[in-house]
């Protein structure tokens, strides 16, 4: 069964081929197609299939069916016979342009004008389509800086892209953050992508630097002023941390830049206090002092440096990137070979729209099921792909506290029985049933803001009561049951659920 999205996703693209195409001809064809365009076209043709141009005899009969005359007339305005040009001539030549231009179907005197018309107005589309591409490719704004992620694929995420670009001119600084395989760096690099092909340029410079290195604030803004105005001799610059940052400042005031800065969490996952207080104030200063130019961050984790900017009203704002949209994530597992709907649809929920997710599980069913969800289903399980394995090591092995950690085996203990979130109130007083581990509503609140900063937790409002409930999804939760290298549980946590399957 074909998918509803994958067919109105065949009827776009087919619609829009076809829409440019129109456009092109109504711009270029607005007058019938000449013969000296025709014969240009179908002589280049002739002599990529025989290596050999149309001789003047041939160009005569061509130019007799084009305009409509009989052999006769041609021959006895030429110095060549009526059974010469008919015989030894117009024959061999319908069979080579059937072949040529024939696309399958029989040329003959009566129709050769229209293959002609049909094929010139073909190969001059594709010349304008070319000379277009060669234009927009001259043109381009090139994103410079390191790598960006290839979004030749790129499903869904339309009214973000919308408000990325409306987000991009109001403020200074922008915080994409979600949780990892979300698509936060996909979302960025097709943003760079379409705003280098726009015919008025929002922005003069486009830059894509990965700090997934965690460099130093110096490190980082000598390589940004170097990608900016290369010229700037890199022993020129200042030692002071600071006065780099006025050089790179004032680059950014003289020109309308888009830099983003990908992976960023790993700038804000330190206990190194020098190393966040220098980042921070790096981010107050480009948030203070740009006028036209924006930085995009893309991060796992919400940090408190932004938090901090925000709560000032700085021109600062950001984006929680969730999953695709059901219609997106079916075009996805399409492209991918999957065509259960059905089937489709759960994996989505499982997985929250995860494109790195489900793109991790479609490997895995192709590999183990040979492509059959229905197999698959048979004994579903929940994967966890090696991504997202390493973010929860990471963060149950150095980041999370003890207090977390319970949080997070109780909200898995508790949504795993009831399948339901869990309120604010009630995770408080079940939480302080032992007095030995109590936790205070402080305690508490702390620490669900930092677990909701890590995208680890999801949060829901009661439309009524706009109390908060808590839950965990389905992958977080199979990672905290299966535990599988030993950070999740202490001598204060543990569990009584069964491990699933």
């Amino acid at each position: 069964m074909d998918f509803s999205a994958e067919s109105r996703l065949k009827s776009t693209n087919a619609s829009s081929v076809l829409s440019q195409e129109q456009k092109v001809l109504g711009q270029r064809f607005s007058a019938d197609v000449t013969f000296e365009d025709a014969l240009a076209v179908v002589d280049n043709l002739v002599l990529t299939e025989r290596r050999k141009r149309l001789s003047p005899p041939e160009i005569l009969v061509i130019k007799a069916a084009w305009d409509g005359k009989e052999y006769k007339d041609v021959a006895s305005n030429s110095t060549y016979s009526l059974n010469y040009l008919q015989r030894r001539v117009a024959s061999p030549l319908w069979n080579m342009l059937s072949t040529t231009i024939g696309d399958g179907e029989r040329v003959e005197k009566q129709s050769l004008r229209y293959f002609l018309e049909r094929v010139t107005k073909k190969y001059q589309f594709q010349d304008a389509i070319h000379e277009e591409q060669t234009y927009s490719a001259k043109n381009r704004i090139q994103v410079i800086g390191s790598k960006s992620p290839d979004v030749s694929s790129f499903y869904g995420r339309v009214q973000e892209l919308i408000h990325l670009k409306e987000l991009a001119i109001k403020q200074r600084c922008i915080l994409l953050v979600g949780a990892a395989g979300i698509g936060k760096s996909a979302l960025a690099a097709k943003l760079l992508e379409e705003l280098s092909l726009e015919s008025q340029p929002r922005f003069d410079c486009l830059i894509w630097k990965s700090v997934a290195h965690a460099p130093l604030v110096q490190d980082l803004v000598g390589d940004l002023i170097e990608l900016i105005q290369p010229t700037e001799i890199s022993s020129s610059l200042p030692e002071h941390t600071q006065s780099m940052i006025s050089i790179l400042i004032k680059q950014l005031q003289s020109r309308r830049c888009l830099l983003v800065l990908d992976a960023s969490e790993a700038l804000f996952q330190t206990s190194n206090f020098q190393y966040r207080r220098d980042y921070g104030l790096f981010f107050r200063r480009l948030t203070e002092e740009l006028c036209q130019s924006c930085v995009i961050i893309t991060s796992r984790v919400f940090p408190d440096e932004i938090e901090s900017l925000i709560a000032a009203e700085l021109p600062v704002d950001f984006l929680r990137v969730e999953g695709l949209e059901a219609d997106a994530a079916l075009q996805l597992l399409s492209s991918k070979g999957l065509i259960d709907e059905e089937k489709c649809n759960d994996l989505i929920k499982t997985y929250r729209g995860n494109p790195s997710e489900l793109k991790a599980v479609i490997n895995r069913i192709h590999h183990f099921f040979g492509g059959s969800t229905e197999k698959f289903f048979e004994n579903p399980t929940t994967l966890v792909s090696d991504q997202f394995q390493e973010m929860l090591n990471y963060l149950f092995s150095q980041l999370l506290s003890k207090i977390q950690k319970r949080i997070m085996i109780y909200l898995t203990e508790e949504v795993t029985l009831n399948s339901q979130y869990v309120g604010f109130a009630k995770l408080l007083n079940d939480m302080n049933r032992e007095p030995q581990t109590s936790v205070s509503k402080f305690e508490l609140i702390k620490a669900l803001e930092v677990l909701e900063k890590h995208s680890l937790i999801e949060t829901i409002k009661d439309p009524i009561t706009e109390e908060i409930s808590f839950n965990l999804e389905p992958v977080v939760k199979k990672y905290i049951k299966t535990d599988p290298q030993g950070w999740v549980y202490t001598s204060k946590a543990s569990s009584n659920f069964p491990i699933a399957s």
